[in-house]
């Protein structure tokens, strides 16, 4: 007869913890006990009877019910699958878990469990049937117990069922008379597993060593100077650039309450109410510094704050040093929005739109006549950027010969070519790196720097003439041109896939005859400009300069006003104007734009584009004009009107609801609509 096998039966209160215990002792005793189980509520009214029965101390006083012999009742001490260990050292300080399971006292045995064994730094809240919500909450460290984790929780670490421990299989096999077989197996199982962990957390921990230190050396080699604190305002990080501004030794202030030690910091305010500042000017004793200041969060949670800080002397010192430099190469840009004149809603619109497209870091192509502002806009936009800190490059594509444009734009080596200079030159777009570049008169390039440009555009780097070696470029690209670039590309005389590079974000600049009512501001913005306010204008003058057609646009009104102001002492008469402005020399006419508008059935459409002029610059100067006004100035545009015209074509404007017509010396008016008209025939 063989030899009859011991009886062992495990009783718990969860199938987990259940399948658990018997899994890990079928292991120990493979084939030599028969192991069976039982959950407390299946037990029938039988007590159980075997040679030793195993269960967990929250049936202690309750399981004496269910069996024959107490006495051969022992009761698990359990332990940590110690291969879980890991994922909760990694855990950051102070961070909020709820530990699961299924009882209070089980629950409440693993929270000392894990802390007898080191995981002191997060705070554990045991969490079990019956416990009820826990707000703000998002991590879960689960025994084993999926059911019982809340439906709000955002991440689960699953760290199974607590083991038996050593102790309680040691006690098993004295029970069982099996000790001799098994006990050196388990030990050495057991530590080997305790030295791999011990072996990975060495690791990690000199990883962390070398990482705090290359942190340390960086903290403290900047310019700026830093103080971090934990959620307890203790000071846990004070550089060298600290030390010098505050005037105080990081080891006097390491661990310290910050309010206790260092005044003003306000970083308890961050901490406490989760809000920045940013930029903000303090004292501290006789210096003044900027700080920023702002909470440090780990999963959305606040673990402390940071606040980095500078001198005031020394930014201002960079600030003039980097000015410097950049005037010097004349990397700068000089012009802000708020430079360009006018109030019109043409160059109202065009504002706008240009501050949005500032906003982007997409090529910008602005079009427009000559002498319209493109290059003002530029440095606007350039300014207006995230980049205007940077340096702003401009180069004129028009004004260099393609050998020389090439070497410009792109740099070159030593000895590339006759006259290079030694070590070579960095080209415009190697100097806008981090920056804006601005081509003007782009539709003036050939197709050899064409191509050359569309690789830049396209890889965002560029090589030297003569080089082998690829620069990658950080740079905004700003383009402007007076040409029509679609008809270039139409003709063949520039590239279609260079043409998109560049149009991703268009602008275009209206002319000085769509923005006439800008014209009287102008005048007084380049009399200003050239020192002469005294001078005085006649209204015969100030009509012909607002009738003209300004081919030239802006550039051409203020080399009129620098004329002016050369030859006139005092009042600027119709024969003061340059030559060209004389009537009796220059038959210039009206533009006349093509436009289905019932203003065609009216006869000579350029005598009453000329009425409506006359009416609305009136209006910008906030005078009244009367007819016999308008025909005297007719006469000095070169256009024959007398006073019982300019009546008869008055009642026709009124007809067409363009004027009202006041009564007395109340004048005559240009309305909405008459405004809109003129716009809109391009005059």
């Amino acid at each position: 007869m063989g030899i009859t096998k011991k009886e062992l039966v495990i009783i718990t209160i969860s199938k987990e913890t259940n399948e658990l215990f018997k899994q890990q002792l079928e292991k120990v005793l493979k084939n030599k006990v028969n192991i069976k189980s039982y959950i407390i509520e299946e037990i029938d009214d039988q007590f159980v009877e075997a040679d030793l029965i195993l269960s967990t101390k929250s049936l202690m006083g309750e399981i004496d019910n269910y069996v024959a012999d107490p006495s051969k009742i022992i009761f698990a001490r359990r332990s940590l699958d110690i291969s879980f260990l890991e994922q909760l050292i990694k855990l950051p300080a102070n961070k909020k878990a709820l530990l699961i399971n299924n009882t209070q006292l089980a629950a409440f045995e693993a929270k000392d469990l894990l802390t007898e064994v080191g995981i002191d730094h997060i705070d554990l809240i045991p969490f079990y049937p019956g416990k009820g919500t826990v707000d703000k909450v998002d991590l879960a460290i689960n025994l084993g117990e999926d059911k019982y984790v809340p439906d709000n929780i955002d991440q689960v670490i699953n760290i199974g069922s607590r083991v038996l421990d050593l102790t309680t299989i040691i006690e098993i096999l004295i029970e069982l008379n099996l000790l001799d077989d098994k006990s050196n197996l388990l030990s050495s199982r057991y530590i080997r597993e305790l030295v791999e962990l011990s072996r990975r957390l060495e690791i990690n921990m000199k990883n962390k060593a070398r990482i705090n230190k290359k942190l340390d050396a960086i903290i403290n080699h900047v310019h700026d100077g830093i103080i971090y604190i934990n959620q307890q305002e203790e000071i846990k990080v004070f550089n060298e650039m600290a030390e010098e501004i505050f005037e105080m030794d990081a080891e006097d202030v390491i661990g310290n309450k910050v309010n206790e030690t260092i005044p003003n910091t306000k970083l308890d305010e961050v901490l406490k109410e989760d809000i920045k500042h940013i930029n903000a000017v303090q004292n501290i004793g006789s210096k003044k510094i900027v700080s920023t200041r702002v909470p440090v969060k780990e999963e959305g949670e606040t673990v402390g704050a940071l606040a980095t800080f500078k001198d005031v002397t020394d930014v201002k010192e960079l600030e003039e040093d980097l000015r410097r430099k950049l005037k010097k190469k004349g990397h700068i840009a000089k012009y802000n929005f708020s430079d360009i004149v006018g109030k019109s809603q043409e160059l109202k619109k065009g504002i706008k739109k240009a501050k949005k497209l500032s906003k982007s870091e997409s090529t910008v192509l602005i079009q427009g006549e000559s002498g319209t502002g493109k290059e003002l806009f530029a440095h606007s936009i350039h300014n207006y950027s995230e980049r205007n800190k940077a340096p702003f490059v401009v180069i004129n594509c028009a004004a260099l010969p393609d050998n020389l444009l090439e070497s410009e734009l792109f740099g070159y080596e030593e000895g590339a070519f006759t006259g290079a200079k030694k070590g070579g030159k960095p080209g415009v777009f190697e100097q806008a790196h981090t920056g804006t570049i601005f081509l003007d008169e782009i539709g003036d390039i050939s197709p050899s720097i064409q191509s050359r440009l569309l690789r830049v555009l396209q890889e965002k780097e560029v090589m030297r003439v003569g080089g082998t070696k690829v620069i990658p470029i950080d740079i905004r690209v700003i383009t402007a041109t007076n040409k029509n670039i679609q008809q270039l590309v139409s003709e063949g005389k520039f590239r279609e896939d260079l043409y998109y590079r560049l149009n991703v974000l268009s602008l275009q600049l209206p002319p000085l005859r769509r923005r006439r009512e800008d014209i009287p501001l102008l005048i007084d913005y380049f009399l200003e400009k050239f020192d002469r306010e005294d001078l005085s204008l006649s209204k015969e003058v100030i009509s012909r300069l607002y009738n003209y057609n300004w081919k030239g646009n802006i550039r051409e009104l203020e080399n009129c006003i620098e004329y002016i102001v050369q030859i006139c002492e005092d009042e600027v008469e119709i024969d003061n104007l340059p030559s060209h402005f004389n009537p009796k020399q220059n038959n210039q006419k009206q533009e006349q734009v093509n436009m289905d508008f019932e203003l065609d059935e009216l006869g000579d459409i350029e005598e009453y584009i000329f009425i409506l002029n006359e009416l609305y610059l009136a209006k910008q100067l906030d005078e009244n004009i009367g007819r016999r006004e308008i025909a005297k100035n007719a006469e000095i545009n070169n256009l024959y009107l007398s006073p019982q015209m300019v009546r008869s074509r008055l009642n026709k404007l009124e007809e067409h609801g363009l004027v009202d017509i006041g009564k007395g010396r109340q004048g005559t008016t240009i309305t909405n609509k008459g405004i809109k008209v003129l716009k809109e025939l391009g005059n």
